[in-house]
């Protein structure tokens, strides 16, 4: 149920979008009827990439749960990152068929060998996607053993990335010089970059960016994590 309401989610914005689009002219040389293959897309891989476990966190912390992974040789980040992967898991068991169906209709005309090295490369990005979203969240979420009231920096994380990433609107919307920009930020490669990767918007340079912002999120997070249990404390109500 929680895949399903994710997918419908994915689509509230868009058809809001696509309606108001429908009455105005073409931007950036994108009509209506293109947006709708991309946002199809969207609500397929949306909910392999995404994370959430900033939210995940702040809770553990809150509630005083956390305490559980300080006292047992239990790695914190391992435990939330298998928790978060199987769901995934189950996702792509349930999403892989549409994805399949939604290539090989978008590439119906190229030859066989061009169309699984996309597909090889789509689920690629997926993978590496989902891990640099869940880093960037379980970054956000460790600023919750500093701040007592979390749910503002959750709220201004989730619009940020959703943005960003390419959720709410296609680059193809945003000026040249801020595409540039993105390109060398985390935000393309946590949600939509597997979208542009079926619509032959791929360059191999993208693959060094997603892996640099994906081990520098984790280092980042291994230094932070020390000094946020070190600061850490949780009386019983």
């Amino acid at each position: 149920m929680r895949l399903f309401v994710t997918i419908l989610q994915g689509f509230i914005t868009p058809l809001l979008l696509l309606l108001v689009l429908s009455r105005a002219t073409p931007v950036g040389g994108v009509s209506t009827s293109g947006l709708i293959p991309y946002f199809l897309l969207v609500g397929l891989i949306y909910p392999l990439t995404k994370s959430q476990v900033n939210e995940y966190i702040e809770e553990q912390a809150t509630s005083g749960e956390i305490n559980n992974f300080l006292v047992k040789p239990i790695s914190l980040y391992k435990y939330i990152l298998a928790d978060d992967l199987s769901l995934k898991v189950l996702n792509l068991l349930t999403l892989a068929p549409f994805i399949l169906i939604a290539c090989l209709f978008l590439l119906k005309g190229n030859s066989l060998n061009y169309n699984l090295n996309v597909l090889v490369v789509t689920f690629l990005t997926i993978a590496i996607s989902f891990l640099v979203s869940f880093n960037f969240s379980y970054l956000v979420g460790l600023f919750s053993f500093w701040f007592d009231e979390f749910w503002a920096i959750n709220n201004v994380k989730l619009v940020v990335v959703t943005f960003l990433g390419g959720v709410v609107l296609p680059y193809s919307f945003f000026p040249d010089w801020s595409n540039q920009i993105l390109k060398y930020s985390p935000f393309p490669y946590m949600l939509t970059w597997p979208v542009r990767v079926i619509r032959g918007q791929f360059e191999p340079v993208e693959i060094i960016i997603s892996i640099f912002w994906c081990v520098l999120l984790g280092l980042i997070i291994k230094v932070l994590q020390k000094i946020a249990i070190s600061k850490y404390s949780h009386t019983a109500n």
